[in-house]
């Protein structure tokens, strides 16, 4: 028997181009909603527990060979990690692997990758909402940090002046 998995694609995977030059035994099986859990950009994509949330996925259909190969661009086991979720696949329940960071501070990804991952929603009928808000969740998060460390190099600069101030 050969060697198939289901893999959960939700980021650059998507993207029918990239996966066909990068797993090229591959076929895509259908999207999907994964529940309970958000799209997060930590430069790359990401998802991420959150309760009342989903994050619509791409289903493949991978062999052995093709698994190397994500291993090696993903990053596996460093950079990414192998999770186990149950996914409907013609009326039965059938076991899916996605790959999950390890590490990351929230940021905005590059806008190539960003289109990359847009150009596979669009391809597979996936609603582009899902990504727009990880994307401005990340620029969120960027200029709130922004903020707060300007705010806390004032403060620093006031105790500073007022440090300098007794001594005059």
């Amino acid at each position: 028997m050969k060697y198939k998995r289901l893999y959960i694609a939700y980021g650059s995977n998507i993207n029918l181009e990239q996966m066909a030059y990068r797993c090229p035994n591959s076929k895509v099986v259908g999207t999907r909603m994964i529940p309970g859990y958000e799209l997060e950009f930590r430069g790359v994509a990401t998802i991420v527990p959150k309760e009342d949330a989903e994050v619509p996925v791409l289903l493949w259909e991978i062999d052995q060979r093709d698994e190397l190969s994500l291993d090696r661009y993903e990053g596996f086991p460093r950079m990414y990690r192998k999770e186990l979720f149950e996914v409907e696949v013609d009326g039965k329940i059938r076991e899916g692997m996605a790959c999950l960071m390890n590490c990351g501070e929230i940021a905005p990804p590059s806008p190539t990758y960003y289109n990359g991952i847009k150009k596979g929603y669009e391809a597979n009928g996936m609603d582009t909402s899902y990504l727009r808000a990880a994307l401005e969740r990340a620029v969120y998060h960027v200029q709130h940090q922004e903020q707060e460390e300007d705010e806390d190099i004032e403060e620093d600069m006031e105790e500073t002046d007022d440090f300098q101030m007794t001594f005059e």
